[in-house]
């Protein structure tokens, strides 16, 4: 009978330690929770920012004569170099940097955007001598 008593004392306890430990390591789990959910906002963001772009290259590429206008939102630490016929993307998202290099049929004409600040902008991409222009105002 006292080992089953024993068994049990064991058992409660282990179970109170358990609940303890789990009251304590909640609010670490809700903040790591939404880390994680900035990390996929910040993702969504660029991957838009991508996207519109490389819609407007691409628009520019196959128009010749056209003009590609839109308001564009850009993001947080984001670095754009456009030369020859690539264009390069520098981001950090968490601690850890991250690259993206596309290439397109056409040059552009060399230019940097470098530590821009996180805005709406007017994003203007044009054809001026045969190589792709294009400007965040």
């Amino acid at each position: 009978m006292t080992n089953l008593l024993e068994k049990a004392l064991i058992t409660g306890f282990g179970i109170f330690i358990l609940t303890i430990f789990l009251s304590m390591i909640n609010p670490f789990v809700m903040e790591i929770s939404k880390f994680n959910d900035n990390i996929n906002i910040d993702i969504a963001k660029y991957d838009d920012f991508f996207f519109e772009v490389d819609t407007g290259i691409k628009f520019i590429i196959e128009n010749r004569n056209a003009t590609y206008i839109k308001s564009i939102e850009y993001p947080n630490n984001l670095n754009i170099t456009l030369t020859d016929f690539y264009c390069k993307y520098e981001y950090v998202i968490g601690n850890e940097k991250y690259y993206k290099i596309i290439e397109y049929v056409k040059p552009f004409i060399d230019r940097s955007y470098i530590n821009l600040p996180a805005n709406n902008y007017i994003l203007r991409i044009s054809n001026i001598f045969d190589f792709i222009e294009v400007q965040f105002n």
